[in-house]
């Protein structure tokens, strides 16, 4: 199994060869032009220093501006933050956005930091990258596990850093410091507006449509909830050790009311099936939301869906992918429908550039537009290339960048 970083590399290299541009287009963008490494210490409340590493990576800025999520973790690395942003630059341009990617992070375990330990963190490693990020140049955003206040404590730090310049370009503040209300459920929503959108693109009437999750964990659960709420019936749903199928559609609430602190349901639901049998059973929309499975060519060969969305980067293996190209299953890849959180960024940066602050209806308008635009973008293309929208994403998103480069002149 490759790594999320070769996949990606794998896919541009395939893009590019099949659209006909030469190899000195992806030697120049298969890695971030930038990627910047720090340490910085930070006081400990016992009054100790602890050194912490941090990263900053800018895939490129021929759109003159790139963009990238923040990430806290304790097993975050410099190739992953490389691949972050080289995957931010694809879903921003498969977005129409003129954004270059970018991405940054700290190695740390938030649980083991107090408050002020984790403000301290925050401020130091602004201080640490301060001079390569700016509303010109690079704009933080937030991961899903990365809260307004850690947001709002770096934007107070750059300010002290920039007197002169405004700090609001950093995105992913509290509302009430320039941010936009429901950024903490950006991905879900762009998952569910993904799905929403294929229903719409390919005709499909609303409650036959029949929605098979695999993964009740965050994104699994919230789009369970919005369909069932919609009227589309969520047939089938899993949990780590079994699922449950209905064909008539679950009842999603009672469903989940069984949930315990582990989220786990099939301990007390008594029609539970199998991992293995979930994969059999029949529906139109299939969802695919865990990073425990990879779906090979064993598995594809028992799927009876027509659309597969993929939630996760690299879910779906190569040989997999060209075994449903040929059944004409469409498949939307992660690039395509996780894109909420970058959508969010670029409106609150855009409140930002306009100094103007838009209403509930303006974003949630603004939101379902850039999504759905991309879903037909993917559709045409997959359709004019004679490719599955698996790769359609891949070229919609490479071709702008490279396009961009080569009107540019740097090759």
């Amino acid at each position: 199994m490759r790594s999320s970083y070769e996949h990606l590399q794998f896919m541009m290299k395939n893009v590019l060869d099949h659209l006909g541009y030469p190899n000195d287009l992806y030697e120049l963008i298969k890695e971030p032009s930038r990627v910047m490494k720090v340490r910085f210490p930070v006081r400990m409340d016992d009054d100790s220093v602890k050194i912490f590493t941090g990263f900053r990576a800018q895939h490129h800025d021929v759109f003159g501006v790139t963009q990238g999520n923040v990430h806290f973790r304790p097993n975050i690395t410099e190739d992953e933050i490389a691949a972050l942003s080289i995957l931010r630059s694809v879903k921003s341009s498969n977005l129409q956005l003129p954004l270059g990617g970018s991405s940054g992070g700290v190695i740390c375990d938030l649980r083991e930091l107090s408050f002020r330990e984790l403000e301290r963190l925050c401020r130091g490693y602004i201080r640490a990258i301060h001079h390569i990020i700016g509303p010109n140049m690079d704009i933080p955003s937030s991961d899903a596990s990365v809260d307004p206040q850690i947001m709002a404590w770096m934007m107070d730090e750059y300010s002290r850093l920039h007197t002169g310049m405004d700090p609001n370009f950093i995105t992913g503040k509290p509302f009430i410091l320039g941010g936009i209300k429901n950024k903490q459920t950006a991905v879900e929503q762009g998952v569910y507006h993904t799905i929403y959108a294929l229903i719409d693109e390919y005709h499909l009437p609303l409650k036959d449509t029949k929605v098979m999750i695999h993964g009740s964990g965050i994104i699994g659960s919230y789009i369970a909830q919005k369909l069932y709420q919609l009227g589309v019936k969520v047939v089938g749903i899993s949990d780590p050790q079994k699922a449950i199928y209905n064909p008539d559609g679950l009842n999603i609430p009672m469903v989940f009311k069984q949930k315990d602190n582990f989220g786990i349901f099939t301990r007390v639901i008594k029609d539970t099936i199998t991992l293995d049998e979930f994969w059999e059973q029949d529906n139109d929309i299939l969802l695919l939301t865990t990073k425990q499975d990879q779906v090979d060519v064993n598995i594809a060969k028992k799927l009876r869906t027509s659309f597969i969305v993929e939630t996760v980067n690299n879910t779906l293996d190569q040989a997999a992918i060209d075994y449903l190209h040929e059944q004409e299953t469409v498949m939307v890849p992660e690039v395509l429908a996780t894109n909420g959180g970058i959508v969010y960024a670029y409106l609150e940066w855009m409140e930002y550039k306009q100094g103007k602050k838009f209403t509930d209806k303006e974003v949630d308008d603004n939101f379902k537009e850039i999504i759905q635009h991309a879903i037909k973008e993917a559709k045409y293309t997959s359709l004019q290339k004679k490719v599955n929208m698996y790769l359609a994403s891949y070229m919609i998103g490479m071709k702008n960048q490279v396009e961009a480069i080569r009107y540019r002149g740097w090759l």
